[in-house]
């Protein structure tokens, strides 16, 4: 099981510098299937008045949940200034109210507030999971939901297959276009290799005593989504 701290040394080497082209290249490089990852995380809700964004990065789940449920008001954690930065960029420029941005580690973050959603995208590899999940379980609001997105390795050979290529084909091509990124895109293949986040929150989520836990497989089993509810006191 990976340590907290190695984890914490992988964001500090893969965002400390990117915030810029984040949204540039988390398109290009997914083939633009980020964007259908971010719907179906949309759909997941149902008019939320009050929502938790953890690892919001640059705001793009922030904003497309403030687009789609204007009324809600959303508060959107991040580990990187940098990113937050970038966020809170967009914010002003697009006028955006009742959306806040808050610089703190995911799992340090623990709010007298009531979220009926708290969402994260590619969060979970980087997070100490029980830690995580015993803050989430405290903020949501009974009847709330929680749902986590990330990468995946795959289970099928032919896809681990696909998986191994397209990193081979991705890493000289980002590191000449992007150069910020090089690290990333060497060193990301082995964190989704060795995580198990998926079994990990699940576990975590029967222990805090959440309801409803569904896993779903996304885009050739690269990447998961995972949610789960809190029961009506």
């Amino acid at each position: 099981m990976v340590e907290l701290e190695e984890k914490r040394g992988w964001i500090d080497r893969f965002f400390k510098e990117t915030g810029s082209s984040y949204d540039e290249v988390v398109h290009r490089f997914t083939f633009g299937i980020d964007r259908r990852w971010k719907k179906k995380i949309l759909s997941k809700m149902s008019s939320p008045k009050k929502v938790l964004d953890l690892a919001c990065g640059t705001g793009i789940l922030t904003f497309g949940i403030k687009a789609q449920y204007p009324q809600s008001q959303i508060t959107g954690v991040d580990i990187t200034e940098g990113y937050l930065q970038v966020a809170r960029s967009k914010a002003g420029e697009m006028n955006v109210q009742d959306v806040t941005f808050i610089h703190s580690p995911a799992e340090d973050y623990l709010s007298d507030e009531r979220y009926d959603v708290i969402t994260s995208s590619y969060l979970p590899k980087y997070a100490d999971i029980p830690l995580l999940m015993g803050h989430l379980r405290q903020m949501l609001a009974p009847g709330g939901i929680i749902i986590l997105h990330d990468f995946t390795y795959p289970t099928s050979k032919t896809l681990q297959m696909t998986f191994e290529l397209y990193f081979k084909c991705a890493q000289p091509i980002g590191a000449w276009a992007y150069p910020e990124w090089k690290d990333v895109l060497v060193e990301l293949p082995a964190v989704i290799r060795n995580t198990d986040w998926v079994a990990e929150v699940t576990h975590a989520m029967r222990n805090e005593g959440l309801s409803d836990i569904e896993v779903e497989s996304l885009t050739l089993q690269g990447a998961a989504l995972v949610t789960a509810k809190k029961s009506i006191e």
